[in-house]
């Protein structure tokens, strides 16, 4: 009798467990860093500002080193569209990113990537950090010097 008790137990456990640890994976809606980052690759490449900007915290800090038009620290998603976006095209037609390799390390996500646009064949390291399911920083490690060589006049 008492085993067939502890039984029934086990069987109702077995049941239960596997909803109790799986209970609110599935409920975020939140992307895999690489995901994430691979989806603000594509609305950036698609010029979809709008869903850009839906990936990343209100104060996202972008930081683009060197002394470029696009060059400095931007904080917040209209200031990156405004300051960096904006001159891009105008700077460098053409311009597209590649992706070469993807790795993830914790919240920190690192992107070598093929750079390219009239005149411009280059290579970059991007890192993003992410926080609660959405980008808040960002950092380009760019050959500065190859982009000011093919930069159109402004």
């Amino acid at each position: 009798m008492l085993r067939r008790k502890i039984t029934a137990l086990l069987a109702i456990l077995g049941m239960l467990l596997p909803a109790y640890v799986t209970a609110g994976h599935h409920e975020s809606h939140e992307m895999e860093p690489k995901d994430l980052v691979a989806a603000a690759y594509a609305t950036f490449a698609s010029g979809d500002t709008d869903a850009w900007a839906k990936l990343h915290t209100d104060n996202l800090t972008f930081t683009i080193f060197g002394q470029l038009p696009q060059s400095g620290v931007f904080v917040g998603t209209d200031a990156v569209i405004e300051g960096v976006f904006a001159k891009i095209p105008v700077l460098w037609p053409e311009f597209t990113l590649t992706p070469i390799n993807t790795d993830v390390v914790g919240d920190t996500v690192y992107v070598h990537n093929k750079m390219t646009g009239e005149g411009l064949d280059s290579e970059t390291m991007h890192m993003f950090q992410i926080s609660n399911g959405k980008i808040s920083s960002f950092t380009a490690f760019e050959d500065t010097d190859s982009m000011r060589q093919a930069m159109k006049a402004q």
